[in-house]
Protein backbone atom coordinates (compact mmCIF):
# COMPACT_ATOMS: atom_id res chain seq x y z
CA UNK A 1 0.00 0.00 0.00
CA UNK A 2 3.12 2.63 1.05
CA UNK A 3 4.40 2.00 -2.53
CA UNK A 4 0.99 2.50 -4.20
CA UNK A 5 0.26 5.55 -2.56
CA UNK A 6 4.53 6.71 -2.88
CA UNK A 7 3.92 6.19 -6.69
CA UNK A 8 0.85 8.36 -6.63
CA UNK A 9 1.72 11.11 -4.96
CA UNK A 10 5.52 11.47 -5.29
CA UNK A 11 6.03 9.23 -8.88
CA UNK A 12 7.32 5.99 -9.20
CA UNK A 13 11.17 6.72 -9.74
CA UNK A 14 11.42 8.46 -6.38
CA UNK A 15 8.93 6.26 -4.90
CA UNK A 16 11.60 3.30 -4.99
CA UNK A 17 14.42 5.19 -3.17
CA UNK A 18 14.52 4.77 0.50
CA UNK A 19 15.17 8.10 1.39
CA UNK A 20 11.92 9.07 -0.23
CA UNK A 21 10.00 6.39 1.97
CA UNK A 22 11.66 7.47 5.11
CA UNK A 23 10.22 11.62 4.22
CA UNK A 24 6.85 10.59 2.56
CA UNK A 25 5.61 8.16 4.94
CA UNK A 26 5.58 10.10 7.74
CA UNK A 27 3.51 12.84 5.70
CA UNK A 28 1.11 10.50 4.66
CA UNK A 29 0.40 9.74 8.07
CA UNK A 30 0.23 13.10 9.37
CA UNK A 31 -2.08 14.44 6.82
CA UNK A 32 -3.99 11.49 7.63
CA UNK A 33 -4.27 12.25 11.18
CA UNK A 34 -4.82 15.66 10.50
CA UNK A 35 -8.01 14.56 8.35
CA UNK A 36 -8.97 12.94 10.90
CA UNK A 37 -9.09 15.20 13.60
CA UNK A 38 -10.67 17.87 11.59
CA UNK A 39 -13.62 15.56 10.50
CA UNK A 40 -13.74 15.12 14.32
CA UNK A 41 -13.98 18.55 14.72
CA UNK A 42 -16.38 19.35 11.91
CA UNK A 43 -18.65 16.42 13.45
CA UNK A 44 -18.46 17.80 17.08
CA UNK A 45 -19.14 21.11 15.63
CA UNK A 46 -22.00 19.90 13.56
CA UNK A 47 -23.54 18.04 16.40
CA UNK A 48 -23.25 20.65 18.89
CA UNK A 49 -25.41 23.13 16.48
CA UNK A 50 -28.05 20.23 15.57
CA UNK A 51 -28.68 19.61 19.63
CA UNK A 52 -28.70 23.54 20.49
CA UNK A 53 -31.57 23.93 17.39
CA UNK A 54 -33.29 21.19 18.68
CA UNK A 55 -34.11 22.55 22.28
CA UNK A 56 -37.39 24.49 22.99
CA UNK A 57 -36.67 28.63 23.33
CA UNK A 58 -37.46 29.55 27.41
CA UNK A 59 -39.02 32.46 26.34
CA UNK A 60 -42.07 31.88 24.86
CA UNK A 61 -43.52 34.14 21.87
CA UNK A 62 -46.70 35.58 23.40
CA UNK A 63 -47.91 35.54 26.40
CA UNK A 64 -51.70 34.44 27.26
CA UNK A 65 -52.50 37.26 29.73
Amino acid sequence: MWNFLMALFVGSAIGSRRTAQRLVRPILVLFIIGVLIAGFVYACVVFRAANERSHSPHVHAHSSQ
